[in-house]
Parts: structure tokens; C-alpha cells; sequence
């Protein structure tokens, strides 16, 4: 049906007459199967084929306009651009009525940088077909690209003359006025804008906005207080914060914001935003804490349904180490939006950070119901199982976790770590040892798995030699740190080098400083002992003992001979 209307259309077009033209009257059947064949070749994006018959219907009908343009069209998208022009001014020669005609011209006039040809086109299509918005915007943007500020305004009052009065036409001379250095201009624009439109705030703020660098202060709160008084609109109300927080005058910007934060006309995204740089500054400055709090009150009675709010509340607790007031927030907003992974994960954390082992649990499987690949809630659910002592049910979700990872050596070595870890409580040091070797296998450079595995090596004396080089890897990775030189020093003690150990068991305890842990004290005593130092050693001990060691184990190392 679609091909019968544009066959017969561009057939009466194309002006064509023939006796004898086989039954179709007044067509000529050449010309009307050529320009069939054109059609069907445009449909399949046979270019080639639809200019080929295009041309043999200019064979037939050398003088057919509608011809003329559909070839312009298939060069011009070829980006034969000369080729297209040529067209295109023969189309607008034989029919100098046609708007279509005018659009093509004026595009193709403008590719080739034959500007003044295109304004004189879209000039045509302004006066003769002005509900052409579309051309009209186009002679709107040349005209202010060469700086024709008045003609383009020209181009404004006839659009507002066809489509009726409206905010756009206000703001298209205010962005002329403005291209063209009159900033009064430019503000009378929005001047009549507030006018015409006294319920569009854009106006306003953008008159307030220039006035403001202007330092025109006094004017700017004028004018906010005026569409204050007319709209009350909560907008304003933020924009005037904005302004006396520039000039210093933050407790009255307060103000404004906590009124801008009880109105629905602020989108609740910008309120959002504010609130969480107030919750930024806070963490610097206590003494805005307050403030904070107050901004995020006002959000939760006014969008009650909304997790943003209840996030904001958790950050805001957080910073202040309210872990488990931080985490009931969190899980406020996710009743009220359960599908954000991220949201799940910072509870998991605060689970974790306040110790709630079986509420890690409890979310961990919530948010695996939702998110059932994600390696991470099934290693949070072996964490709270392990932390509970469940080392059966612990082994198993860290298998699962360890299974739906993908491309992510690090995580995974750390999940074989925690495997380790289960192995060794259990006792089970041959599994221990073999998953401390596929966690470092994942990543050679586990800082964790190194020293757990060193340590573990030491304590039951076995391969004294790796033990010592994965510790040694360990201080060289992560220097400066007690606990690892500590480890270091037990290996070099384990393999017989006390001098080495006694060097690295005394940075340990520099590095402690004077709360000293009794694990660090009870080694070096061991040391110092192995190198025939006992007054040394027993003092150590004490040391040890006094810390809160394993009085089982020390005393009779302080009463021995």
C-alpha cells in the first residue's frame, strides 16, 4: 500500500505523458517501473541500484523535480555532497514551491559551508512555512553562530508568533542577549519571563545566578524574595543558601537549606546530594553533626518511602561509631529498596564491624536470594559461621563463594586463605597446607597467607626453610609492621638462626611500643633464652605474664633453673 502511494504520488510529480504507455493513461510506463524499482532498491539499502534507476527515470523525464530530490538524498548520504547540491538546486529550479525541497538545500548548503544559500532557503521555509520549527531553529543557530544576534531574534518572534507564547522564546533571546556581551539585555529577558510565566522558577535563578557575579547581592535577594512571595518555591529557597554561603553567611544559608528540605519542588537527588556533603563535613567538623542530623530528619518526613534518607542516617551514625545504629538505618533502606548490591555489601561490613556474626548471616543470605552470583555473600556467610564456631557449614559456603568466582585472583586467594584457616582450628594441617598453597598460588603475594602459613609452619616446626622465606617475604611486602616481624623472628628462631631472630624480635617490639602483646614478649624471652641470656629471658616472661600469657606455660619457664 505504502509503495502505491509513492509510485502514484511522485508518478503525477514527475510530469511525465505518453500515448502509449501500455494502460497506465496519463504515466509513462518506463518512468513509473524505473521509479518502482528505485523504491524497492531504497528499502533493501541498495543505494547503487536506487541511483541507477533514478537516473533511467531522468532518462524518460529529464525535467522531474521529485526525481532530482531523491537522488540529492542518496548522495547526500553517501556524502556526495557536490553531487547532492547539483541535484537539489535542479529540484528547487523546476519546483520552486516545495518546502521538502528548501530543507535539503539548506542542509546540503550547510555541509558544504555555503551558509549564506542555506539562510536563504530556511528564510524561505521561515516565511512560507513557519510551523517548520525544525528549519526555523536551524536558522536560529546559523545566524547566532555568525553573530547575527538581531536576525536571529527575528527568527524567535516568528516562531512566537506561530506556536503562541512560550518560556523557550524567553530564553532564546536571554541566550542571544547573553552570546552578545548585553548582559542587561539578557536580564530584562528573564525579567519578562518571571513575568509572562510567574510560576517558572528557572528564570529566576538564572537572573539571580548572573546578578550574584555580577555583586549585585541586594538586587539578587530583591528578586528572590519577590518570587518567594509569589511561588514559594523550595528551589529558591536553596539557591538563596547557595548565595549566602558564598558571601560567608553560613547560619542563615542553614536556614534556607532546612526550609528548601522540607519542600517537594527540590528534587529529592539534589536534596541528597547536600546532605551528603554535610555529612562529609562532619566527619571533620563534629560540630556540624548536628546540622546533618537535621537535614536528614527533614528528608525521612518528607520521603518516608525512600532509602536515600535512611542510607544518609547509616553514614551519618557510622562516622560517629554507632556501628549498630548505623546498620538498623541500613537496613531500613533496604526494606524500602532491596535491589542495590552495594547497599547489601556496606551492611555486610557493618555486620562485621560491630561484631553481629548472626545478622551477617541473616543478610548475607537475604542478599544472596537477590544476587546468587556474587562470590561475596557467600564468603560473608562463611565469615559469620566462622565466627560462630560452625567451621562445617562455614567450609561450605566458602566453597560456594570460591566457585562462582571469576577472574579474581586476589578474592579468591583470600577465600583459600579462610579454608586454611578452618583447616587449621580443625587440626586438619595437611588440608591447611594445601589450601595455603592454592591461596598463594591465586596470589602469589597475600600478605595474610604468608604470615599465617609461616607462622603455622613454625609453630609445628615443619619445613623451617619455607617458613622462614615466605616470612621474610612478608616484613619486605609490609614493613614496619609488629605482628609480621614477629612471625619472621619465630621462623629464624625455629630454623636456628636466634641472632637473626633476636634482631627482628626487638624491632617487633619497638614497633609495639610500650603496650607490648604477650605473644611478642614470650617469644623474645624464647630467643634470648636459646642465646644464653636467662636473666634476660625470665624478665621477658614476667613481661609476658604481666600482659595477660599463658600463665600454664610461662611460669614454669620463669621458675625453671
Amino acid at each position: 500500500m505504502a509503495l502505491v502511494v509513492v509510485l502514484g504520488g511522485c508518478s503525477l510529480l514527475g510530469k511525465t505523458g505518453s500515448a502509449e504507455s501500455g494502460g497506465l493513461g496519463a504515466v509513462d510506463g518506463a518512468f513509473h517501473a524505473a521509479f518502482y524499482k528505485a523504491q524497492v532498491a531504497k528499502i533493501k539499502g541498495d543505494r547503487a541500484g536506487a541511483k541507477e534507476a533514478l537516473l533511467s527515470c531522468l532518462d524518460t523525464d529529464p525535467n522531474s523535480d521529485v526525481v532530482h530530490f531523491e537522488l540529492a538524498r542518496i548522495e547526500r548520504m553517501d556524502g556526495q555532497w557536490a553531487a547532492a547540491m547539483t541535484a537539489v538546486e535542479r529540484a528547487v529550479a523546476i519546483d520552486n514551491s516545495n518546502p521538502w525541497y528548501y530543507r535539503e538545500y539548506a542542509e546540503i548548503a550547510l555541509e558544504l559551508g555555503r551558509n549564506a544559500d542555506a539562510d536563504a532557503a530556511l528564510e524561505w521555509l521561515l516565511e512560507n512555512k513557519p510551523e517548520d520549527d525544525v528549519a526555523a531553529m536551524m536558522l536560529l543557530e546559523l545566524r547566532s553562530a555568525e553573530g547575527r544576534y538581531d536576525e536571529a531574534a527575528a527568527v524567535i518572534d516568528v516562531l512566537e508568533k506561530e506556536w503562541g507564547p512560550d518560556p523557550e522564546w524567553h530564553f532564546e533571546r536571554h541566550r542571544l542577549h547573553m552570546a552578545d556581551g548585553d548582559v542587561e539585555g539578557a536580564l530584562e529577558d528573564l525579567a519578562n519571563l518571571e513575568r509572562d510565566f510567574p510560576e517558572v522558577v528557572e528564570g529566576t535563578l538564572q537572573r539571580v545566578r548572573i546578578l550574584a557575579s555580577l555583586g549585585r547581592s541586594s538586587e539578587a535577594e530583591a528578586v528572590l524574595q519577590a518570587a518567594l512571595n509569589r511561588t514559594g518555591n523550595g528551589r529558591l529557597h536553596l539557591e538563596w543558601a547557595h548565595m549566602l554561603t558564598a558571601t560567608g553567611d553560613t547560619q542563615a544559608a542553614r536556614g534556607h537549606v532546612r526550609t528548601a528540605f522540607a519542600s517537594d519542588d527540590v528534587p529529592m537527588e539534589e536534596k541528597v546530594d547536600i546532605a551528603w556533603t554535610y555529612i562529609e563535613l562532619a566527619e571533620l567538623q563534629p560540630e556540624l553533626r548536628g546540622e546533618a542530623q537535621q537535614l536528614i530528619d527533614l528528608l525521612i518526613d518528607a520521603h518516608p518511602t525512600s532509602a536515600a534518607p535512611f542510607e544518609l542516617q547509616a553514614a551519618l551514625y557510622d562516622i560517629q561509631g554507632q556501628s549498630e545504629a548505623a546498620l538498623d538505618a541500613l537496613t531500613e533502606a533496604l526494606d524500602r529498596n532491596p535491589n542495590s548490591a552495594e547497599r547489601w555489601l556496606e551492611a555486610c561490613q557493618l555486620a562485621i564491624g560491630s561484631q553481629q556474626w548472626a545478622r551477617l548471616i541473616g543478610l548475607a543470605e537475604s542478599a544472596g536470594s537477590l544476587f546468587p552470583s556474587l562470590p561475596v555473600f557467600p564468603y560473608f556467610r562463611g565469615t559469620g559461621y566462622m565466627e560462630l564456631g560452625d567451621a562445617r557449614a562455614a567450609e561450605r559456603q566458602l566453597k560456594v563463594a570460591r566457585n562462582l568466582i571469576v577472574d579474581r585472583p586476589d578474592f579468591e586467594s583470600d577465600v583459600l586463605s579462610m579454608l586454611a584457616q578452618l583447616a587449621h582450628d580443625q587440626g586438619d594441617h595437611v588440608a591447611s597446607d594445601g589450601w595455603f598453597d592454592l591461596a598463594l598460588e591465586a596470589n602469589p603475594q597475600n600478605i595474610l597467607a604468608l604470615n599465617n602459613y609461616a607462622y603455622y609452619l613454625a609453630v609445628r616446626k615443619a619445613k623451617p626453610q619455607q617458613a622462614v622465606e615466605m616470612a621474610a617475604q612478608v616484613v619486605a611486602l609490609s614493613p614496619g609492621n609488629a605482628n609480621f616481624e614477629d612471625t619472621y623472628a619465630w621462623t629464624l628462631y625455629v630454623a636456628g638462626d636466634f641472632e637473626e631472630a633476636l634482631t627482628w624480635i626487638e624491632l617487633a617490639l619497638f614497633h609495639e611500643g610500650e603496650q607490648a602483646s604477650a605473644t611478642v614478649l614470650e617469644h623474645a624471652g624464647d630467643i634470648l633464652m636459646a642465646l644464653e641470656r636467662p636473666a634476660d629471658a625470665r624478665a621477658k616472661w614476667k613481661a609476658a605474664l604481666e600482659a595477660g600469657g599463658d600463665a600454664d606455660r610461662l611460669e614454669p619457664k620463669i621458675s625453671a633453673e
